[in-house]
Formats: structure tokens, sequence, C-alpha cells
């Protein structure tokens, strides 16, 4: 039976098209995929279902009837309700008051008594089927602990739609199949699902049905058991992506290496050697002291134990001054809070770890010759964009993720920390990066690349390291080991 149905929806911009005569419905107890290229039109839609924004033309119909006048207040009285990636929590408020919230303003009482909402928070809790502390304050729970007070919050409104924006971003394995266990126990109770993702073997997993969007057009809506992620690829991109055979470009010479190297409670007893040309991939859950590796051998947070030699000799890496000095390169887990300024320009922001290469003998910046550089650059890397002077926020997460790496390039750094590099991006932003560390390796860049996702380093990578609790573990070739042996090793970890 039919919940919502989208028809014909249009929505232009200043003149762009960002929705061209969109059409689609979502069922009740259902979980649809929706999926398509950053930029394609996807969020914009969503923000058109849950009242955020009005759409030019087109209908809305929810549960048979057509919806004349659509708000955010309305879409949430018609029982939609939407989960931002970032949660969108208050996280100096206990549980109990970020789920009862929205109910309260709705109330509009003058005096609020929490007690008057807690039998209420606790059925919607029992309905969930979880365990959450309802005094515990949001900013102390876990990334899915939080996610599941989001949820909460948009059951206490009735929601009968929940639209989910890349849930699964934060989350360990074993916590994704704790929530896809939550949602098919919801699901089997008439609640439905809107579940943008761009990790494509989970939407194949969780999905009934699977839309793909395409430069602001519905391309097809089909069976999830229908597809394969090379078809969903297919239907995003236009054609047939294809990957080359990965190749070794690795030598014997050394160009970084680590000893014993440690922080409180971060890691300890680190050691590995990377080499000219090679791809290093290190594994691991969430928390397992990654990332803090990562801002140790950059600066950001010094290793307060062992030894760094680059080319054999002692380096002090005690500063992002000094990493960079020392020909290190950082591409950030957090593109938006560590990786762009996002108020300033695209140009700005391309050029700023190479500013030195565009002054004039004054020692003020060449204007001219910084934008040519840029636009080389953003060229190189296939950047879309309007304008050099356009705001790096208004380009799409695989755009603004090119340029966090144009910027870093620009350097010419001779090894290169890539942490989670393709989190939030599109496949075909993911290829082009992916193509991009194959060919900086072939030039003899010594890569280290960071990620949960164990396809890619395999795909990418010479060898992989096991990282657990702060320590190396195990080392893989990766001819000689595949998904399923490593996903059971980090799980078992």
């Amino acid at each position: 039976m039919e919940f919502l149905a989208v028809e014909h929806i249009t929505k232009t911009f200043a003149g762009v098209t960002a929705l061209n005569d969109v059409s689609f419905d979502i069922n009740v107890g259902e979980i649809h995929g929706l999926v398509g290229e950053n930029g394609c039109g996807k969020s914009t839609l969503m923000k058109i279902v849950a009242g955020v924004l009005d759409y030019d033309r087109g209908l809305l119909r929810i549960n048979g009837r057509t919806i004349e006048k659509y708000s955010a207040i309305e879409a949430v009285k018609q029982g939609i309700g939407i989960i931002y990636q970032d949660l969108s929590l208050f996280p100096n408020l206990t549980v109990m008051e970020n789920i009862y919230i929205s109910q309260m303003i709705n109330d509009q009482k003058p005096w609020v008594f929490s007690g008057a909402y807690q039998e209420q928070v606790k059925a919607i809790i029992g309905q969930l089927g979880v365990s959450l502390d309802l005094d515990a304050l949001v900013e102390d729970l876990p990334i899915a602990k939080q996610q599941l007070v989001a949820i909460a919050r948009a059951l206490i409104n009735d929601s009968r739609l929940i639209i989910l924006d890349e849930p699964t971003t934060a989350l360990t394995r074993t916590e994704i199949k704790h929530l896809f266990t939550l949602l098919n126990r919801l699901r089997s109770q008439g609640i439905s699902f809107i579940f943008i993702s761009h990790k494509l073997n989970e939407l194949l997993e969780i999905c009934d049905r699977i839309t793909v969007m395409r430069d602001g057009r519905l391309i097809d809506t089909v069976d999830a058991h229908a597809l394969t992620t090379a078809r969903i690829e297919e239907l995003m991109l236009g054609y047939e992506l294809t990957y080359p055979p990965r190749a070794s470009h690795a030598t014997r010479d050394v160009v970084l290496s680590v000893r014993r190297l440690g922080r409180r409670n971060s890691f300890q007893e680190i050691s590995f050697d990377l080499h000219q040309g090679e791809v290093l991939g290190i594994a691991g859950l969430l928390g397992a002291g990654r990332t803090e590796l990562a801002l140790a051998l950059f600066g950001v947070e010094p290793a307060q134990e062992g030894q760094i030699l680059i080319d054999n000799r002692p380096a002090r890496i005690g500063s992002i001054a000094a990493a960079v000095a020392n020909g290190i390169a950082y591409v950030p887990e957090d593109r938006l809070a560590q990786g762009l300024v996002m108020e300033q320009s695209i140009a700005a922001n391309t050029a700023i770890c190479s500013l030195k290469a565009y002054l004039n003998p004054l020692k003020l910046i060449n204007s001219g010759k910084m934008r040519a550089a840029v636009g080389g650059l953003l060229k190189g890397m296939q950047v879309k964009y309007g304008g050099q002077d356009q705001e790096i926020r208004m380009l799409s997460g695989g755009n603004q993720q090119k340029v966090v790496l144009a910027k870093w390039l620009a350097t010419h750094p001779r090894i290169l920390i890539l942490d989670s590099p393709t989190v939030g991006i599109d496949v075909g932003a993911k290829s082009y990066i992916y193509q991009t560390v194959k060919e900086k390796a072939a030039a003899g860049m010594a890569i280290l690349f960071i990620s949960d996702e164990l396809p890619e380093l395999l795909a990418n990578c010479d060898r992989i390291i096991m990282m657990t609790r702060g320590r190396f573990g195990k080392e893989y070739a990766t001819d000689a080991v595949d998904n399923e042996a490593l996903q059971r090793d980090m799980e078992s970890a």
C-alpha cells in the first residue's frame, strides 16, 4: 500500500534546475534506497519531502491525499521525519530531553515537566527494543547510541516515514548490523524508510527497492534483488565503471620509518616501514587508533614516545609545519572541519597550502599566477565548479574532497596520508581518487591509506596492517587475502 507519492516534482535555484520532473513512491513498511552522485538532487528532493524546501511544480500525495500547503511542520503532522547525517541532536541535553523536545514544542505548554513525557519516551524505547540511559548526556554517548536517540525522537512524533541520510558513515560493521536489525523490526510495524547512502552493498542488503538519480532526473526505480553494485554504478554514471588491475610500484627504498611510536591513550608500540611507490593500508574498527596515528605523523597531536625517520634520518614531527617541511601531506577524515575553510572560496582553499609559490619579489601574492595554477589543479582533478570565487561549501562532497586532495598535491609531497578519503562521496569521485592514488604511487609517492572499507584497501594497497586497540596486529599481502578473511579478523580482534 502506498504511503507517499512524489509526482513530477521540479525545482530550480537561480535558473539552475536541481530537480527535473521527478516521480517516485514509497510503500508502507518499505525500506527504499536513494542513490546518485553528489549533486544529483537527492538532498533537494528529500528536503522537499521533509517540507524544508518548496517546489516549483508537481505534487505530493500522502496516504492517498494530495497535500496543498506543505511545510516542515505539516510534514511532521503527516508522519514524515528526517535524520540528517550529523543527527542534529543537542549534545548538552539528556537522552530524555532530546527525544521529547519536539513533542514539547508541539504541545506549546507554558511549563514543562519531564516526568509528563517519561512514560511516552519509555514506550518508544520499548518499541525500538533497545537499551538507553535516559539521564545520560547525548555528548557522552557513542555515535551508534546517538543515532538511536535520533530515531526515537522521530518515532515520538508518530513518524510513519523516516528519511535516513548516510546513516552508517560513522558506524562499525557490528553497529551497522544492529541498525539493520532495528530497521527491519520497525519495517514489520509498518514504518517506512528512505535510506540514502553511497555504500551500494549496504543498499542491496537492506532495501526493498532502489531509486537512482542523475543530474536532477530520476533514472529508474528497481527491486533491490534485481540489481548489482555494478549495475547501480552504471545507472548512476551513465556508463560502465571499470577498475583496471592494480600494479605494485613499491621499491626497496624506505621513505618513512616509524619505531615504537606511542601517545598516551591513543596508540603504542607502533613500528612499520613505508617504501617509495608503496600504498600501505591501515585497517581497523573505529576507535582502533588509526586517525590518532595519522595526526601524530602529521604533527597535529605529536607522538610522545618512539622515533620517526625519513630517508633513514631522524625527523622531529612536532607540528604541522615540521611535517610539511619533511614532505608529508595529510587528507583528513573530516574534510568539513579539518580539510577545508567552508566560508572561503574554491581558489583560496586550493591554494592555501602552496601560497609561497605565488609570491612576487615583494612577498605579495601574484593573484594571476595563483588563479592560473589553481585552474590547472582543479582541471587536473576534474573538479566540477562554477568559478574560482565560488564558496567551497557550494560544491558537492566529492568535489570538495578533490579540492582537499588537490591542495596537498600542490605541495609535491613525498609521503601522502589518506584518512578515510572516500567517506560520503559517490562512486564516480571514488573511482577518480583511486586512480589518483595509483598514478601518484607509480610516480614514486609513498602513501599511507587508512580506511575501514576493506574492499577499497584490497583494491588500492600493496600491504594491509590491522590495527586494534591502539596497537598494530597482523600484516597481510593484498594478493594473498580476501575481503571475508579480513572482515573476520577485524571483527574478532
